[in-house]
């Protein structure tokens, strides 16, 4: 397995923060869900660096619950 380049790791995170951007759901169970449904993601590395940007969006988005 390659490991990824920063720019690569930049991208998936933006990914993941449009994704999380368009999230809907209130409940941390439910964007918890949502997160794991929606990451396209094999390899750990880019579903944590997929799963910061949706976070950091959704957080945002709530204004930093």
């Amino acid at each position: 397995m390659t490991e990824c380049t920063p720019f690569q790791l930049s991208r998936i995170y933006a990914s993941g923060w449009s994704a999380g951007r368009d999230c809907s759901a209130d409940d941390q169970a439910e964007i918890d869900a949502l997160a794991l449904q929606l990451n396209p993601h094999q390899s750990l590395d880019k579903q944590e660096r997929w799963n910061q940007g949706f976070m950091d969006a959704v957080l945002r988005r709530a204004g930093g619950r």
